[in-house]
């Protein structure tokens, strides 16, 4: 009996210090990710004022120029360190949704793929998947009949890049 108690507290202990050991990884890595994220933005703060204005985004990057008004959360025609952070997280959750959509689509083409050739043909993709059925003859770029995951990521990207553009515009 003493033996088993002891066991048990044992290995409870040992998975209590190995999750501490993985938050304090953990940790260290966020430390790490917030400080460079100050580097980058003391580098971007050009004048030092603690704020990144119009002319210094744009030296940044066109992506943070072009996305500048959607960043700037209060309005005031610069950019502190709080709202690049809510940017950056906002991205991160976003970022992990799109991962989880882009391994479903992945799991759904390789369940697809019946002969395991690497590529889904009309026959295969039957009607498991309307979108990609009517869409068919606009993803086969190449009219070899088949679907590639090359064809299928590029298709996926038009039709993101396409739905941004009719959300802004």
């Amino acid at each position: 009996m003493f033996k088993t108690l002891f066991c048990t507290a044992l290995v409870f202990a040992t998975g209590i210090a190995f999750a501490q050991d993985a938050g304090t990884e953990r940790g260290a890595r966020h430390a790490e990710r917030q400080a460079q994220a100050q580097a980058r933005f003391a580098a971007a703060d050009k004048d030092g004022n603690g704020r990144i204005d119009r002319t210094e985004a744009q030296a940044v990057g066109e992506r943070l120029a072009k996305n500048f008004d959607r960043v700037d959360a209060n309005k005031d025609g610069a950019l502190d360190q709080a709202e690049l952070a809510a940017m950056r997280q906002k991205m991160g959750r976003a970022g992990g949704r799109m991962k989880s959509a882009m391994a479903y689509q992945r799991g759904l083409f390789v369940g697809m793929d019946d002969d395991a050739d690497g590529a889904v043909t009309r026959a295969e993709l039957g009607s498991k998947h309307k979108r990609w059925s009517d869409d068919f003859d606009i993803i086969d770029t190449n009219r070899d009949g088949k679907l590639t995951g090359e064809e299928l990521k590029a298709y996926g990207r038009a039709t993101m890049k396409a739905h941004r553009a009719a959300r802004q515009g």
